[in-house]
């Protein structure tokens, strides 16, 4: 009875012990994908966010034009600009996973107390 109730409060020991069988017996196969999970859940979550925002456009859009305007061909302006999203998207891939990883320390540091 006292199993039932302390799992009924959601004791994080419990949850994390249920977590780990979970985890133990259905393991995920992530090779092909990513690395490691967070990069697996950032490449998740890209999949699921991939549109263009108003203020990437907002910051970006200036930029394209000058450089359209500064250099001779698109072709040349389009380079240029793939370095400018290759550079956003390796700092958004790298605060993604920074920030599960605090999140995941947050998590840690709660079960403590």
């Amino acid at each position: 009875m006292d199993n039932i109730v302390r799992s009924q409060r959601g004791y994080s020991s419990d949850i994390m012990a249920q977590l780990k069988i979970y985890l133990q017996e259905l393991p995920i196969n992530c090779e092909k994908w990513a690395n490691s999970l967070l990069e697996l859940s950032y490449q998740v979550y890209l999949e699921l966010n991939s549109e263009e925002t108003q203020e990437l456009k907002e910051i970006t859009d200036p930029l394209e034009k000058s450089l359209s305007s500064l250099i001779v061909s698109e072709e040349e302006a389009d380079r240029y600009m793939n370095i400018v999203y290759e550079l956003c998207s390796v700092y958004e891939r790298r605060s993604y996973i920074e920030g599960m990883k605090v999140g995941a320390r947050l998590v840690v540091e709660l079960m403590k107390e």
